[in-house]
């Protein structure tokens, strides 16, 4: 894994989206030059093939970073994998008309660019794309792809970090051994692999260092449910020889991209890295927050007043929708939405939670909140800074109270501002239940503590997936 900006990435994932555009792009470029017969003219035209053939393979790889194409799970269902490219291979399309046009002169000068370029272009992509994944797939979950870790403990987080391996959507580690801190007689653990026991009157660590170095493995797990009697020595030794040690919650930060909330500690988040703030890093978050909403508010202006209209045809009422929500340190706002159900949907009681095909859900309501459309208000709200555009979800006081009763370190999601999408929005969906929004705040501690510009871009590109996917409306 490659932390870049507070964020895990896939090295593995970060290279092949570094060779499929390399690879496209270089296919792209000597295919525009194969017509080409004549040097002087070749000569002439190498800069702007290269100019095209560099904006399609990165506009390639933007609309395939929105689809979950380089996520950490991209590969683990291929039925799934199949339809994200094929969603990609229709935001391909228009992008290549758009450069086509673009390029128009010089494209068309090329014997072998034709009036069919615009479909030439996006079939390559998609056999240089089938061709790529083939080929990694094949060799994805091969052991020399994967990094070995032995796991420190035989408890809860021992066990949770094995389950981990054993997921389908595990691509980056596999267990090479357990390290068991408790007595010798406890027995080995039921795995494949190698169980060593602890004998506390070893304090040289060296059979632990000769053990690790025989499986090839990189890491070791501190996995203890309780940290009385850690081996200090023995990981000592093995850490100043190269081998890296790492505590069971950072671990499952790195691999998963949420946090373990029944492990942990108050201590892991105060002692731990992360939660940078700033008036520098504050600017640039509300700059991009208003160029990001003033952009998308001109964009979707014909798909708001289009809502709009049906609503009002299609039942009586405001167009618009205010609720209160909590936001920033605890602080309410009245929150806009299209209105999508029926005037009176919680006149007979307290607030409640949406549901699969929920009846006060009228039928616009029922198109704009699948689409995402209903959502589009929320823009003014940025504006006026009562949310950011990406951030944690806001809540209704009426839930925020008993969530915060229910759910240990609810609250510190409010220490930034909410948003129209987020982190737990593009990676689980929607939350209508107790056990929804413990998995949802996960993700969204996982935000509050490594949120950057970078983790920004990465949900705001995720999130046209969540929309054209229909993953989690209701």
């Amino acid at each position: 894994m490659l932390r870049l900006f507070g964020h895990f990435i896939q090295i593995k994932m970060l290279a092949l989206l570094i060779l499929e555009m390399a690879v496209l792009g270089g296919v792209v470029y000597y295919l525009l030059s194969a017509g080409i017969h004549s040097p002087q003219l070749l000569k002439g035209l190498r800069g702007q093939f290269g100019q095209f053939s560099f904006l399609f393979a990165a506009a390639v790889g933007v609309a395939m970073i929105s689809m979950g194409l380089y996520s950490r799970s991209a590969m683990s269902d291929y039925r799934t994998l199949t339809i994200k490219i094929l969603i990609a291979l229709a935001l391909v399309v228009p992008a290549n008309i758009v450069g086509t046009q673009l390029f128009h002169q010089k494209l068309y000068e090329s014997a072998n660019a034709s009036t069919y370029w615009f479909i030439k272009a996006p079939v390559v992509w998609l056999v240089v794309i089938l061709a790529t994944r083939i080929l990694f797939g094949m060799f994805n979950k091969r052991e020399f792809m994967m990094h070995r870790i032995f796991v420190l403990g035989s408890g809860t987080r021992a066990a949770a970090v094995r389950q981990m391996a054993f997921h389908g959507s595990n691509q980056t580690f596999l267990v090479a051994g357990t390290f068991d801190p408790g007595v010798a007689d406890r027995g080995q653990l039921r795995d494949s692999y190698e169980t060593v026991t602890h004998d506390e009157e070893q304090e040289d660590g060296a059979d632990w260092l000769d053990i690790v170095r025989r499986a090839h493995a990189s890491e070791i797990v501190v996995a203890m449910d309780d940290r009385r009697g850690l081996p200090v020595s023995q990981l000592l030794r093995c850490r100043v020889e190269g081998i890296h040690v790492i505590d069971y919650q950072t671990f499952c930060e790195r691999e998963t991209g949420r946090f373990d909330l029944d492990e942990l500690r108050p201590s892991w988040l105060i002692f731990g890295p992360g939660f940078a703030r700033g008036i520098l890093a504050d600017l640039i978050k509300r700059t991009f927050d208003i160029v990001v909403s003033s952009l998308f508010l001109l964009f979707t202006l014909p798909f708001t007043l289009l809502a709009a209209i049906l609503i009002k045809l299609e039942s009586k009422g405001p167009i618009l929708y205010l609720q209160e929500r909590v936001g920033l340190h605890g602080k309410t706002f009245m929150v806009m939405k299209l209105r999508s159900m029926r005037q009176d949907a919680e006149v007979a009681g307290s607030p409640q939670w949406a549901k699969v095909r929920d009846p006060r859900v009228n039928r616009v309501g029922a198109f704009i909140r699948l689409s995402r459309i209903d959502e589009l208000p929320q823009l003014i709200n940025v504006l006026r800074g009562d949310m950011s555009f990406i951030g944690p979800r806001p809540e209704r006081p009426f839930f925020v109270q008993q969530l915060s009763r229910d759910i240990p370190f609810y609250s510190e999601r409010h220490c930034v501002k909410p948003g129209i999408t987020g982190w737990a929005q593009v990676n689980y969906p929607y939350g209508a239940s107790l056990e929804d929004s413990r998995q949802k705040l996960s993700y969204d501690l996982y935000y509050v503590k490594n949120h950057s510009l970078f983790l920004d871009f990465i949900i705001m590109l995720s999130t046209v997936r969540v929309i054209l996917m229909q993953q989690g409306a209701r």
